[in-house]
């Protein structure tokens, strides 16, 4: 009589376990190795980590592999991000490590990327005929404060945002 009794409480119990697994992995979104936002790049095969400074308006993307776990450089072209209808190239920046062509890191700055008011935003790899990824901008605000020293390695002094995508001397 008690095994009749329990079954239904624990079929419960299985199915809001069953519930909050699916709830957490539709709703959980990946950290890069910085603590940046992931997004996919060539069908997978790469993952692009989103870093911001909201108080510059500089962004950085680092391409890993699909584990995130080592660099995986991509052709050094230019990539684009971009939120609504404005948009930022992000040059290539290569690591040491980077062999020459290839980039595993890529940065831009822009003047409406400031505040880290952004929520949510796309990124294509400029000429790939692509569509762009769309992705959330969650983690790249705060990951782009706690990782300061990196940005004091781009070249933007001396370099101001005269519209969407151009980078001009001053």
């Amino acid at each position: 009589m008690r095994a009749v009794n329990a079954l239904p409480r624990i079929l419960a119990t299985a199915a809001l376990v069953a519930i909050a697994l699916l709830v957490q992995s539709c709703s959980r979104t990946q950290a890069g190795p910085n603590g940046g936002d992931v997004v996919a790049l060539n069908d997978g095969k790469t993952n692009a980590e989103v870093l911001a400074n909201p108080g510059t308006g500089e962004v950085m993307v680092h391409t890993w592999d699909q584990e995130l776990k080592s660099p995986r450089p991509i052709e050094a072209k230019p990539l684009t991000v971009g939120a609504e209808q404005n948009s930022v190239r992000l040059d290539p920046h290569p690591m040491p490590g980077d062999p020459p062509g290839y980039c595993s890191r890529f940065y831009g700055q822009a003047d409406w990327l400031r505040g880290g008011q952004i929520h949510r935003g796309w990124m294509s790899q400029s000429e790939s005929g692509v569509q762009p990824k769309p992705f959330d901008l969650n983690r790249c605000w705060q990951a782009g404060k706690s990782h300061g020293e990196m940005w004091s390695e781009m070249p933007r002094h001396g370099m101001h945002h005269g519209g969407p995508g151009d980078m001009h001397d001053e």
